[in-house]
């Protein structure tokens, strides 16, 4: 949670944070604006056995007057605060596939039943009942007059899954029970969240690397750390049954692990950064991400307004511009056929509620920043269901970093979120996202600009790097006044990683400094490289980069002219396969004609050719009567994977092709090896 500082000469000025703590309850202050602090509420022990975001005496994030003494916001600032963002469920949960949990969710297959005086006591915990089909399991007592039974779990590829099913008919006694009369089930509940279903919580509290007392204190970032286990659910099914008569809340530790959960949350003056890792121990599929976000809570006669970069339609909402949150009327997923550029993931939004005049009242940004798993080539290859999901009911952001990702034992996912909240008057989101050892800048803006400029002296002379799309051209590197940017086209975003300057000359001579100078992909001896039999086949070549680097123009050379067109463009590369990316291309830079000269694609939105290794690709398209030449280069190589023959090993092989590719790039199907030499390109540096 992040909240913008702008202190005058005539505000007395206050420690960065102010920490109020009573044993595990405690609060948060700083500064939000020049008359306003912003009180976050914290819970070292919330019920589940995790951190959590919400405590009794501070039910909502609140604003309070700055003069405020500490007796008025301690422990509860009811009298001079206004809630302005319930944070009760923020704490990230994992989903399995089939449950959340952990994040204070229990796996939703419990079936609780009320049975007045049903008998049973604690000696029959642990003993199976079936409906005639199934087979349930009775976890807990609850009450003299209530019992929960787990249901049933299934093996589905290696992976227990739980059952969402409710009992058929009367549970009848199958074994371990001493009082086995049969449960009816005319007051059945479904769908129960079983709990506990954490254990092993370890959590640490420092303020500037200090313990911190009960009381008050006073710093600069806040730093709590928590861990814990979520056993699986299959091992507690199976733990219960083996242990007849003993409550599984009391021997959580012999039931075998899903996963371990790490989480560091850290409260400065730049906001809330949240960072999760989630270490499988046993085989599961895994949808996380790292945060989710509550709607900010709204006054009377107030509503919400929300933009998402890099998203168009989806459900019935445009959230390239201002969109009405609070008329969602189902729950929205955002998958790669909403965004604009379907290889980056959505990655942020920015909120704010208005009153009923459409002034704005306060704001919160939250996003993933793209680092770890939470790069957006990384997420592209694991959210290609959905990246982002909302809710109709509780208008709640569910970012994803992982959708559907099978993890086996010892795999991890980790990524990093950022939190802030916005003082108005605001016309963009311009914010500095610090993580200690990167800085991210963020821009959001939906109203066009000819010219402005975001204040960033703390990052003066430092490089700009973009991640991900944007049609914002900011400079190289940062100005004593700022970064100078335009938004030409409604809307305007992008985010971009800070990053030192590097030492001249740089590693790559012209590759990543010069905006306006054009650079070879290799350099070296040429030759040409005839096109015949290569009509509609769509040629890979592997290359590499040190950096991210912006182009907006892309020059091949045709020594020999051929009938039709030349098209290409730039495909990101999978890791794990070591081939181009399926998906569909980081971009297109359309047709060339096959006349011969230095044939040039000038893009209209800069491209971003990522770090690492990426895909050049150049298919002859239109009329295949004649072929073209082009100047190739005539050395350079790298390693290929000729795939489970060795066939393919005979002869020139450069990169791998498709067939049939006769119009615009888009998803594709590696169809083998070709024979064609890279041919050179050039591009210019955006």
């Amino acid at each position: 949670m992040t909240w913008l500082v702008r202190v005058t000469a005539e505000v007395p000025a206050m420690p960065e944070l102010i920490v109020y703590r009573s044993n595990a309850l405690m609060c948060v202050r700083s500064r939000f604006d020049d008359t306003r602090d912003v009180l976050l509420p914290v819970n070292l022990a919330f019920p589940e056995g995790m951190v959590g975001m919400w405590q009794s005496s501070l039910p909502q994030v609140t604003l309070v007057p700055s003069t405020a003494t500490d007796a008025q916001v301690w422990p509860s600032p009811s009298a001079v605060g206004t809630p302005i963002h319930d944070t009760s469920d923020d704490n990230c949960p994992i989903n399995t596939g089939w449950s959340y949990v952990g994040g204070n969710h229990g796996y939703n297959v419990g079936n609780q039943i009320a049975v007045t005086n049903h008998g049973k006591t604690t000696a029959d915990v642990g003993s199976r009942w079936t409906d005639g089909t199934r087979v349930f399991t009775l976890l807990a007592v609850t009450n003299p007059n209530s019992l929960l039974f787990g249901n049933p779990y299934v093996l589905v590829d290696g992976i227990a899954q739980g059952a969402r099913v409710r009992p058929a008919a009367p549970l009848t006694h199958v074994a371990g029970a001493k009082n086995r009369t049969t449960v009816p089930i005319t007051g059945l509940t479904p769908d129960v969240q079983i709990r506990p279903v954490t254990h092993t919580h370890v959590v640490s509290v420092e303020l500037d690397g200090r313990p911190v007392p009960d009381g008050r204190s006073t710093g600069q970032e806040l730093r709590i750390r928590e861990s814990y286990l979520i056993p699986s659910y299959r091992g507690m099914i199976d733990t219960a049954q083996a242990n007849i008569g003993t409550p599984i809340a009391t021997i959580m530790p012999r039931i075998p692990s899903l996963c371990r959960i790490d989480n560091l949350y850290r409260w400065g003056r730049a906001g809330l950064l949240v960072a999760q890792t989630v270490t499988a121990l046993d085989r599961f599929a895994l949808n996380t991400g790292v945060t989710q976000c509550s709607a900010l809570t709204v006054p009377t006669g107030g509503s919400r307004r929300q933009f998402m970069p890099n998203v168009g339609v989806a459900g019935t909402l445009n959230w390239s511009t201002w969109a009405k949150l609070d008329t969602l009327p189902a729950l929205t997923d955002i998958t790669p056929a909403a965004l604009r550029d379907p290889l980056t993931p959505a990655a942020s939004m920015t909120q704010w509620v208005v009153d009923a005049g459409g002034a704005q009242k306060w704001g919160i940004a939250v996003g993933l920043l793209p680092f770890d798993d939470g790069q957006p080539v990384t997420r592209a290859r694991h959210t290609t269901t959905k990246c982002w999901f909302i809710s109709s009911s509780l208008k709640k952001n569910y970012p994803q970093l992982v959708w559907g990702r099978i993890l086996e034992p010892g795999d991890s996912v980790t990524g990093t979120a950022y939190r802030r909240y916005l003082a108005p008057p605001s016309t963009a989101t311009e914010i500095v996202v610090s993580t200690g050892a990167h800085d991210v800048v963020v821009i959001e803006r939906v109203d066009p600009i000819a010219q402005t400029r975001m204040a960033a002296s703390q990052l003066v002379h430092r490089r700009l790097v973009a991640d991900g799309p944007t049609n914002l051209t900011v400079p190289d590197r940062v100005a004593v006044d700022g970064i100078p940017y335009a938004v030409p086209i409604s809307p305007g975003y992008g985010m971009w990683r800070v990053e030192p300057v590097p030492p001249a000359p740089p590693q790559v001579p012209g590759a990543t400094l010069g905006v306006g100078s054009y650079f070879l992909l290799l350099a070296g001896p040429t030759r040409a490289s005839n096109y015949t039999g290569a009509f509609q086949r769509l040629l890979l070549h592997p290359v590499y980069l040190v950096e991210p680097t912006p182009v907006d123009r892309a020059c091949v050379e045709v020594t020999a002219a051929g009938t039709g067109v030349l098209r290409h463009g730039v495909y990101a590369h999978d890791p794990t396969t070591g081939r181009p990316a399926l998906l569909g291309p980081i971009a297109d830079f359309g047709t060339l004609a096959a006349t011969t000269g230095i044939k040039e694609s000038v893009l209209t939105t800069p491209a971003m050719l990522p770090s690492g290794w990426h895909w050049y690709a150049l298919v002859w398209q239109g009329t295949g009567t004649t072929a073209p030449t082009l100047l190739a280069e005539a050395s350079g190589g790298t390693a290929l994977n000729l795939g489970t023959g060795r066939e393919a090993m005979s002869g020139d092989r450069y990169g791998y092709q498709v067939s049939g590719v006769t119009g615009a790039l888009g998803a594709i199907t590696v169809g083998g090896v070709h024979q064609f030499p890279p041919p050179r390109v050039a591009y210019r540096r955006a």
